[in-house]
């Protein structure tokens, strides 16, 4: 049975489908085919979230600096909920390391006084 994506790489949005011998057919640029496959066999995402400053009434954003597995989406958004950093924090700096032995660092995405 094959499995239809839609490929995120580019805008264009090419409509893919894997078939069961992992043939990926659509794909207007070559860049789909990992994609597909990637997504097929071990689907990942980069985690946009908002951690509260200590002190402060308005959180701050940060996110993964490389994509996670999806199934580690929900157990990190639960560390996230409990996490109270202190500022000053610079853009771009590294909040939690490895965070959930994922291979991904929370990263601040934008400074904070």
């Amino acid at each position: 049975m094959s499995k239809r994506l839609t490929c995120l790489v580019c805008p264009r949005g090419c409509q893919l489908e894997v078939s069961d011998d992992l043939v990926v057919t659509g794909n207007f640029c070559p860049r789909g085919i990992p994609y597909a496959l990637q997504e097929i066999k071990e689907p990942k995402r980069t985690l946009t979230y908002l951690v509260k400053v200590e002190g402060q009434k308005e959180p701050l954003p940060v996110r993964t600096d490389v994509a996670v597995n999806k199934s580690l989406i929900f157990p990190i958004v639960e560390y996230l909920n409990k996490l109270v950093i202190k500022a000053p924090v610079t853009f771009n700096e590294i909040l939690v390391e490895n965070i959930l032995n994922s291979g991904a660092n929370i990263i601040a995405s934008r400074p904070r006084r």
